[in-house]
């Protein structure tokens, strides 16, 4: 990362929030020295993480950036390799495991614009939402309290986007049956969203062949 990179981020970090300008110029930065290495990725990952009040228009910066990063669109379909799962997950485990919305929503959308994407980023993030639904606590939950499990809505349409493809193609694969069966055992009783049985009756189903 250049010397003006990292001075600008530590300036934005400095307060728990990042202005307009100063996002401005990390875009100006970003796109005039072209494609991002590992190095830079790693020091938005954790710019990221400094950010009490992160805006929409940080997640939108924060999740283009990193996805143009990870995903190789040299081919027709983007593709995400298995080495490039294994930094993503590898360097938000160094920071404590996955922890923030941008960084979900970024999962998220790597997963939505792959044809095949490695089963270990779809496990990752399933179970941050498996975690949140199970706890009370998480990406999901802010200010998140501990009481009997339940899944939002918010949640409920993140899984959907994890597990479908557009117009409710099924795009999951292994760990879909499994995990639904989980959270559905979990919940049972409680104070779910409507959009949670909907999902479940969603048609097509799922054909799981492993598990995470």
């Amino acid at each position: 990362m250049t010397i003006q990179f990292a001075d600008i981020a530590r300036a934005t970090a400095a307060d728990g929030e990042i202005s307009a300008p100063h996002l401005l110029a990390l875009r100006q930065l970003e796109w005039d020295a072209g494609r991002i290495g590992r190095n830079e990725a790693r020091e938005i990952l954790a710019l990221n993480r400094t950010l009490s009040r992160p805006s929409g228009e940080w997640t939108d910066f924060f999740v283009e950036t990193l996805s143009a990063h990870l995903l190789d669109s040299s081919d027709p379909h983007d593709r995400c390799s298995e080495e490039a799962a294994r930094w993503l997950t590898g360097a938000l485990d160094a920071l404590g495991g996955l922890a923030t919305m941008a960084e979900l929503e970024l999962l998220v959308r790597i997963i939505e614009r792959t044809e095949r994407v490695p089963e270990t980023l779809r496990c990752y993030a399933l179970a941050a939402i498996e975690t949140a639904v199970l706890t009370g606590t998480g990406p999901t939950r802010v200010g998140g309290r501990r009481g009997a499990p339940r899944i939002t809505g918010a949640e409920c349409r993140l899984v959907r986007r994890i597990l479908f493809a557009d117009q409710g193609q099924v795009h999951a694969g292994p760990p879909a049956e499994e995990f639904l069966s989980r959270i559905d055992g979990a919940t049972r009783g409680g104070d779910n969203s409507p959009e949670w049985r909907a999902l479940l009756d969603a048609p097509g189903g799922v054909s799981p062949s492993t598990s995470c």
